[in-house]
């Protein structure tokens, strides 16, 4: 059971790529975005609710969901739309990979005594950022020869930001939330959602035009069905649930698939193929996240 539970995980991931590009091919970047996470916020309102969960959050803990919101949610949601409009899913599955990378550097940093650097743990970090320079240095070389390529190289700059956020929220998670105990798991996780929707629907309709109701045709909707429910609040159940069936180390190992099932659903769909500096890159990156991973599991 907890195998299948990684697959339908990983398949939940790796999908968010595909359904995300889909979005942005319809609507505005702040608009995708916003109704990625409404539709998130809407199936855990739902969810909670038959399960009669507490949802209440004393208003001098609100700042603890709404920070990791921020980080986890709306930065990185919003950062993924955006690179998306100039990048193929594969790519930004590559870069969501690099998450675990980026959580080890700010747990080095912020969580004393948890997280330290090593010379395997350095040569991991290292080989990570190299496998990321051979995927943008193509965009790097040509990036003067036109607006296109800038904006494609914005768009590899922004899912690195999006691969930043979550891993300085996971680190943040623990500290703000976890060795907390003022707001209850369900509670967290809605009002990381309700703040998240909140504040991209005012960005969304200040920054962008309402789109209209033509965009929003079937293969839009089943997208943000899919990138909402399935990649987002599904997703995250799932995650819960097999990080106490096997611990946080073990279940982060299905990062390892996200890149792949992001690989070939851009393939299956799109009709894209990767091209080299992505399967080295990505090469690299699992390489790194291997010898992270290793340290880890040793201590």
């Amino acid at each position: 059971m907890s195998y299948f539970l990684a697959f339908c995980l990983a398949l939940c991931w790796g999908t968010a790529f595909l359904a995300s590009k889909n979005m942005v091919d319809a609507l505005p970047p702040w608009w995708s975005t916003f109704f990625r996470v409404l539709a998130g916020l809407v199936f855990l309102g739902i969810y909670y609710a038959l399960q009669r969960k507490n949802l209440k959050c004393p208003a001098r803990e609100l700042w603890r969901p709404w920070t990791i919101g921020l980080l986890l949610i709306l930065l990185p949601f919003a950062a993924l739309s955006w690179g998306l409009q100039y990048t193929a899913p594969t790519v930004a599955g590559i870069f969501n990979g690099t998450v675990p990378i980026w959580s080890f550097i700010a747990g080095a940093i912020l969580l004393k005594g948890v997280d330290r650097f090593t010379w395997r743990r350095a040569s991991g970090v290292l080989l990570g950022l190299i496998g990321l320079l051979v995927i943008m240095w193509p965009k790097i070389q040509t990036a003067l020869n036109g607006p296109s390529n800038k904006m494609a190289l914005l768009g590899y700059m922004a899912l690195l930001g999006m691969a930043l956020s979550y891993g300085l929220g996971n680190v943040l998670t623990k500290k703000i939330m976890v060795d907390s105990n003022a707001v209850s798991l369900e509670a967290n996780t809605f009002h990381q959602y309700l703040f998240a929707a909140v504040a991209l629907g005012i960005v969304a309709f200040i920054l962008e035009p309402v789109p209209p109701v033509s965009a929003f045709t079937g293969k839009v909707i089943v997208s943000i069905i899919c990138a909402g429910v399935f990649s987002s609040a599904v997703a995250f159940l799932l995650m819960v649930a097999l990080i106490q069936r096997w611990g946080a180390t073990r279940m982060s190992s299905v990062t390892y698939f996200s890149p792949i099932i992001a690989m070939f659903t851009d393939v299956l769909f799109r009709h894209r193929p990767p091209v080299g500096a992505e399967l080295v890159g990505m090469g690299l990156i699992f390489i790194s996240l291997w010898l992270i991973q290793k340290k880890v599991d040793a201590n």
